[in-house]
């Protein structure tokens, strides 16, 4: 899953809000020096993770991009599963989508002192153009997955990216219909695990 979808997974609590962000960026081992609803947030984070890329839907579902685009697909829908779910927010999402995203600007704030190095510039960029709520627009998603095919030397498969998710966005945002409440079910039931993990870990 991409920031978005985290961070509603995670709702409520500021921990678990700011784990949905922060996960990606915290490695290795979680530090026992993170706060415990921070250390819970970014476990349930990584169980999350797990979870999505052996979810069969989910597979299947990335199973759409053409086979250049195969090895990458599990990264990229993620991004497309944030449009997604920014699209049919109404349905999935919590509230007015510009309240929830600057609840998770807040949670993330409360935690800026342990804000990885490596995520900082991301972070705080994210913050300064609302990029969640700015998943509505395709154009942004477009944007993240060129930067990914860019970062992994993929630029050349930018235009049978740009065709596939043409072709199939109407699909993917189907799958993401039928996947979506397995992931809603499964971090529910990880949440009290993640708090009891963090505090006897501590």
């Amino acid at each position: 899953m991409n920031f978005l979808a985290h961070c509603v997974l995670a709702h409520p609590g500021h921990g678990f809000l700011a784990g949905g962000i922060l996960g990606d960026f915290v490695k290795g081992n979680i530090p026992e020096s993170l706060p415990v609803e921070l250390r819970a947030g970014v476990r349930l984070h990584r169980r999350i993770d797990s979870f999505s890329n052996r979810l069969p839907a989910m597979r299947e579902s990335a199973s759409r991009f053409p086979p250049p685009l195969r090895r990458v697909a599990p990264v990229l829908l993620d991004i497309v599963a944030d449009h997604c779910l920014a699209q049919s927010w109404p349905r999935h999402g919590i509230g007015d989508l510009r309240h929830f995203t600057a609840r998770v600007y807040a949670a993330v704030g409360r935690y800026g002192d342990w804000v990885p190095a490596r995520g900082n510039q991301f972070v705080r960029r994210m913050i300064e153009t609302d990029l969640l709520a700015r998943y509505t627009d395709l154009a942004v998603i477009h944007h993240a997955m060129d930067h990914v095919l860019s970062r992994l030397g993929l630029t050349h498969l930018g235009p049978q990216l740009a065709e596939a998710l043409d072709d199939s966005l109407a699909a993917l945002a189907e799958d993401f219909d039928a996947y979506y409440p397995q992931l809603d079910a499964f971090a529910r039931a990880e949440r009290p695990i993640a708090v009891d993990w963090a505090q006897s870990t501590t």
